[in-house]
């Protein structure tokens, strides 16, 4: 395995690609494209047959991408149609809503769709390789439109939806580059013929941003068809401006390529539009994810991201300010120091005169939030919540109540939208979408006694992820006292990355949704 031996030696963040075949691997019914626009074009009650539409097409569109683009169209024109005539209805939106905020009933239907999805069973341990592969992606960009990859994230991660961001001053290191649009702003999800005619300016420029890193970074495609038009596109500007030599390139462009039932990871050196990549034929995904997840640069890309966003933030509200000698006071020529300091771990802190600069993780989070013990400003914990995904499981409503009774912040309406998404997210515990364990675990979960957290948890037949996924299924079945002290031993005993793990998330929105006051919105 070459491409992936590569990696690992050379110990380098990659740029990863992620398409809707990742969305289809871990997710019950995740429609195909073809899917999707056939359960639309149904709703829509349009006269003639979706199947003999697409014949149509087909006989004067040159591509099948063309042909679905030109379905979108068309079933958008409809659908909004009917609902604005009240034939279609969709949940708590209503056609006063989409009138008076500009907001696409047919992209909502779509945000609705990608929304409630389900995680299949049985994926808990490859999704955990998952997990830390993307930790150690030094920028991300997917075509997907739902918020499984953000919702991976321990830490946070920067999300860029569309064009938004792409002309920002950015260190293009742990983010999210969200090109074809998110559930979250249902109007920037493109899909239709018109959107991917706008899409072309945009897409050349995030291709330019990726082509600056290719020096940097190897870049990893998952989830993407080796004829996909994102793929087709991205290769034809590395081959016109391809620096590599054929082998260089093939160590720094691979494409995985889903094959049914394959256990082993196959390479073979492909040629597409001129430039060479290594294609990586396999079902075996952990064994990919497990040679990422290896890198080890001593600092993940989030630590570093959350360390050059606080220096740029003291040196433009400083500098702008003519200030900054009241923070960068002292350099030290680290060549120059004595040999023992060069041998211990440094620590480096710097705010101003009054303030040192913290970033809050998510367990420093929920830890201050369950735990009472050194409580969270209310601005720092405000600023948290609406930086986070909406799409990623939080409790709030601790400090939405003192913000409700006079806490001294004014919100933008941004911020304000950001978290009023998140309450319409995560209405009842049935949004959470909690997975079912396998039943090969049933019986030994079951035998449990999970009033008592630290003899469930001593007990290592089983994964704790396990653990916790059962005891959400039946949450309804404990005291609030009981879940409180299986919350408070896990943020006690267990580690930061285990508190960030997504069944750790959901077990303390369980908690809030269950007994703390309810709020529709803000």
């Amino acid at each position: 395995m070459e491409f992936l031996e590569h990696l690992k030696s050379n110990n380098e963040f990659p740029i990863i690609f992620i398409g809707s075949g990742i969305t289809q691997r871990y997710f019950k019914d995740a429609p195909t494209w073809d899917e999707l626009l056939q359960k639309l074009w149904q709703e829509s009650s349009i006269d003639t047959t979706y199947f003999a539409r697409f014949d149509e097409l087909k006989k004067t569109e040159n591509t099948e991408f063309n042909v679905y683009t030109k379905l979108a169209e068309e079933i958008e024109e409809k659908f909004d149609s009917e609902f604005y005539n009240g034939k279609i209805t969709l949940k708590n939106f209503s056609p006063e809503q989409a009138h008076k905020g500009k907001i696409s009933p047919f992209r909502c239907r779509i945000a609705e769709i990608y929304s409630n999805l389900q995680l299949k069973d049985g994926i808990e341990e490859e999704l955990t390789l998952f997990q830390q592969m993307l930790q150690k992606a030094r920028l991300i960009v997917t075509t997907n439109y739902d918020g499984f990859i953000e919702n991976q994230f321990d830490n946070r991660i920067k999300v860029r939806i569309g064009n938004k961001g792409l002309f920002e001053n950015t260190a293009d290191i742990n983010e999210l580059y969200k090109i074809h649009g998110s559930i979250d702003d249902p109007n920037s999800i493109v899909i239709t013929a018109s959107d991917y005619k706008n899409l072309k300016r945009t897409s050349a420029i995030v291709n330019a941003k990726i082509l600056s890193k290719l020096t940097e970074s190897p870049i990893l495609f998952l989830g993407y068809s080796l004829t996909d038009e994102n793929i087709r596109c991205l290769l034809k500007d590395l081959a016109d401006n391809m620096p590599f030599s054929i082998e260089d390139a093939a160590r720094r462009i691979g494409v995985v390529d889903y094959k049914r039932g394959q256990s082993k990871v196959n390479e073979i050196i492909r040629d597409s539009f001129g430039v060479h990549y290594t294609q990586l034929s396999t079902d075996n995904y952990s064994e990919i994810y497990e040679k990422v997840a290896e890198i080890d640069q001593g600092v993940s890309p989030s630590e570093i991201a959350k360390y050059q966003a606080a220096f740029r933030k003291i040196i433009d509200i400083k500098g702008k300010k003519g200030e900054l000698k009241n923070v960068l006071t002292s350099f030290v020529n680290l060549d120059k120091l004595p040999d023992e300091l060069k041998k211990r771990n440094l620590v480096v802190a710097f705010g101003d005169n009054r303030y040192l600069y913290k970033y809050p993780s998510y367990a420093d989070y929920v830890k201050s939030y369950f735990l009472e013990k050194d409580d969270m400003p209310l601005e720092i914990a405000i600023k948290f919540i609406t930086n986070l995904s909406p799409q990623s499981a939080l409790p709030i409503s601790k400090y939405l109540l003192k913000l409700k009774n006079n806490g001294g912040i004014t919100l933008t309406e941004r911020d304000k939208n950001k978290i009023n998404n998140r309450l319409r997210r995560f209405e009842s515990l049935s949004s959470l979408n909690v997975s079912k364990p396998g039943n090969k675990y049933i019986d030994r979960l079951k035998k449990l006694d999970f009033t008592q957290p630290e003899k469930t948890f001593e007990n290592n037949d089983l994964m704790h992820r396990l653990k916790i996924m059962y005891f959400i299924k039946h949450i309804n079945d404990y005291s609030q006292e009981v879940i409180m002290n299986m919350i408070k031993y896990i943020l006690i005993n267990e580690d930061d990355n285990f508190i960030g793990e997504t069944n750790c998330r959901k077990l303390f929105l369980a908690y809030s949704l269950k007994f703390e006051e309810k709020f529709d919105e803000i």
